[in-house]
């Protein structure tokens, strides 16, 4: 997986001891907490803003949007990010994304048992999503989750160069959407035919970003016990920053206050009382719930360091993963074919069907490793009967 924490965002002071992250008395308080709901989320999904706090703020929220500039080859290059809601459902919420985050995870399950993620996903009973979600399952929870799946389907995004994959590319889409359809049992598809099991189909982007394993595990279980709305999002951006400071070795990380608000999709505040306050209760919960050991404010500058519940809950997990996949052979995944039947297996069919929706520019690269030109390609694509857009 690649980095997912901004190098100029968070760094260790090399002058300064690390924390004891692990010198205290822990067994007694390990044995306290409860076992973590360990789930795999696309790395996009943490990194950028998405949702909003509630309800309330849902209706009259126009959207976020995120400019910023990146060093690329020596340029300066502006990244764009941007969300819009369709007006009769308003914003995605939290729980809006803790559902979103339950729906990758059957695409994780599903990549394990068939090796890739299909594009009609089977996502099982709604009281079993409503469970996992952490609603009631009860006629009301299940309409709701119902909603909430529509908002994802709904709620547009525009990506220039900050939706990223796997290689670390910066994706340009014009618009997607998380998920792109979805069927409930007892509904009927497009074809008048009754739907006999519940599914979902990701936008063709996150379902390669989910194929590729460019996920990050989180505890779904600790997010729905945290009461405040602005404590879950923090929650989810410092899972994301603690994992890619793991990565490099590092105890603690090190945010600037207005970097982690815009990513929240958070007012800004311009005094630091005022930022103190906003995030006041949010920090205490996660502190109280043992996620972070403390948070330490410089000007607009805040150490977090990681507390038992990350180390124990999700670092020390992945360690155990990663040692256990070095001991293991290699296995050969089967690629998913779109349109095409085991039986006529066609190699080219997945790059011909991503020049067909994408466009060369996201197809290129695959294609040059044929050796095949633009030109080449459109005429493979064409001989398939694949629809171009244009």
């Amino acid at each position: 997986m690649g980095n997912t924490a901004e190098d100029n965002n968070q760094r260790p002071d090399s002058q300064a001891e690390k924390p004891p992250v692990l010198e205290l008395v822990i067994a007694p308080r390990v044995q306290e907490l409860k076992l973590p709901q360990l789930i795999w989320a696309d790395v996009n999904a943490l990194a950028l803003p998405y949702a909003v706090l509630n309800e309330r703020e849902a209706k009259k929220s126009t959207g976020h949007e995120l400019l910023k500039l990146e060093s690329r080859d020596g340029k300066q290059t502006a990244i764009h990010w941007s969300v819009w809601p369709y007006p009769k459902l308003g914003m995605p919420t939290i729980t809006t994304l803790r559902v979103l985050f339950v729906l990758m995870q059957k695409a994780a399950e599903a990549k394990q048992a068939l090796g890739y993620v299909p594009e009609r996903l089977d996502i099982g009973s709604l009281n079993g999503l409503c469970s996992e979600v952490g609603l009631r399952t009860d006629s009301y929870s299940r309409k709701l989750l119902k909603r909430h799946i529509e908002i994802l389907i709904s709620t547009q995004c525009r990506s220039k160069g900050a939706f990223k994959n796997k290689r670390g590319e910066g994706l340009f889409i014009d618009s997607f959407n998380f998920l792109r359809k979805a069927g409930f049992v007892g509904e009927t598809d497009d074809q008048g035919v009754s739907i006999e099991r519940n599914f979902i189909m990701f936008d063709e982007h996150v379902r390669a970003n989910l194929d590729t394993h460019y996920v990050k595990q989180i505890d779904l279980g600790l997010m729905s016990s945290i009461d405040s709305p602005i404590g879950q999002l923090l929650y989810t951006k410092l899972s994301n920053l603690f994992h890619g400071a793991a990565e490099k070795g590092w105890s603690y990380v090190e945010v600037e206050y207005h970097w982690l608000v815009e990513r929240m999709g958070l007012r800004a505040y311009t005094h630091v009382w005022e930022a103190k306050k906003q995030l006041k209760q949010a920090i205490c919960e996660l502190v109280d719930l043992q996620y972070i050991q403390d948070a330490i404010w410089d000007g607009f500058t805040i150490r977090f360091s990681p507390g038992v519940r990350y180390t124990f809950g999700e670092q020390q997990p992945s360690k155990i993963r990663k040692a256990k996949a070095n001991t293991e052979p290699p296995k050969q995944l089967r690629i998913p074919i779109t349109g095409a039947s085991e039986e006529s297996y066609d190699p080219l069919w997945p790059l011909c069907n991503l020049y067909a929706k994408a466009g060369w520019k996201f197809a290129e690269a695959q294609a040059k490793r044929r050796n095949l030109t633009e030109e080449q390609l459109r005429k493979l694509t064409e001989e398939r009967d694949i629809l171009i857009n244009e």
